[in-house]
């Protein structure tokens, strides 16, 4: 029969040889934080570390299981944490990524030296945080530790929320918000541009945004007209410091949401964006782009929007 404390070690060893079979291995950060939480539980197999000591000792095991292992699949390494500082680095519970500190260096090195990464089948990392590489010491973290690692580094030129991730990782679709520190160095040295990124996120402040009467809406999209408690409700899931314009091709929305404003008859307008990930308000006017708030429970969203009342059916 077999012990309790030997199982325990089998079920590791099995969960490690499954986390070398996926083209993904994702780490998130582990301090208590609600959208982290969520970010984890969408993610099958992600593991949640507190600091470097945590993320090199899941290396070690997972390296220690590759002769063990039917197949090590190629993968990126996926380091999901906050950017609090104004540096805009990545941390992982206690630490900040910074290359700039020996320390960050010392761990990097040490990945390098014994050839840890290549052995996991590990071709990419990714520093996945909201505009990890948004600022002059996020962007030189990113080549510093593409030069130690001898891989390519991305980080990400926006915000980020839950919507971008589904069970199998950051998902795809997705992949235009990173830069990697190749086009880094090439934009510094006046060989290619990386999109511009706004200097700071917008604010939503619904008071300020147009109020416009009815009229014709997106072909193919449906509107629904908000009551002021519906409203409530919609805005209390709107993450309104985090708005961003999307880069990218313009998202086709699935909904028009007619909001109520001061004015009589008249509504503030926003289209729901990759099923209620996000909102796109527009404080510049109808005509102008739109700007994106991501939202913090992208399900609850359009169940709310199921209830509402259907809109004038006037199209183009």
């Amino acid at each position: 029969m077999t012990s309790p404390g030997v199982a325990t070690i089998e079920r590791a060893m099995t969960a490690a040889r499954a986390l070398l079979a996926r083209p993904h291995l994702t780490v998130v950060s582990g301090e208590p934080d609600f959208d982290l939480r969520q970010i984890a539980r969408i993610i099958a197999g992600s593991e949640i570390v507190d600091g470097r000591g945590q993320l090199e000792d899941l290396l070690g095991r997972l390296d220690a299981e590759i002769e063990r292992a039917a197949a090590v699949t190629p993968k990126t390494l996926d380091l999901i944490g906050h950017t609090r500082s104004r540096s805009s680095l990545v941390t992982l519970g206690d630490w900040m990524i910074d290359a700039s500190n020996p320390a960050t260096v010392t761990v990097f090195r040490g990945l390098a030296d014994r050839e840890v990464l290549p052995r996991l089948g590990v071709h990419a990392l990714r520093l996945l945080g909201c505009s990890s590489a948004g600022t002059a010491q996020g962007r030189a973290t990113i080549c510093t530790l593409a030069d130690l690692l001898g891989i390519e580094v991305y980080g990400s030129r926006e915000l980020m929320s839950a919507g971008h991730y589904d069970a199998g990782g950051f998902r795809d679709c997705w992949s235009f918000l990173l830069v990697s520190a190749s086009e880094l160095r090439r934009a510094a040295s006046g060989g290619g541009m990386v999109p511009a990124k706004h200097r700071y996120p917008r604010v939503l402040d619904l008071d300020a945004l147009p109020a416009i009467t009815l009229g014709a809406r997106p072909a193919g999209c449906p509107r629904r007209i908000a009551s002021a408690q519906a409203a409530h409700q919609i805005l209390q899931l709107v993450r309104r410091l985090e708005g961003a314009s999307m880069p990218g091709p313009a998202a086709t929305p699935t909904c028009e949401l007619a909001l109520p404003s001061a004015m009589p008859d008249a509504y503030h307008i926003a289209h729901v964006l990759f099923d209620g990930a996000f909102l796109q308000f527009y404080p510049d006017g109808m005509a102008a782009s739109g700007i994106g708030f991501p939202t913090e429970d992208a399900g609850a969203l359009c169940r709310i929007i199921a209830a509402l009342e259907p809109g004038p059916e006037l199209s183009h």
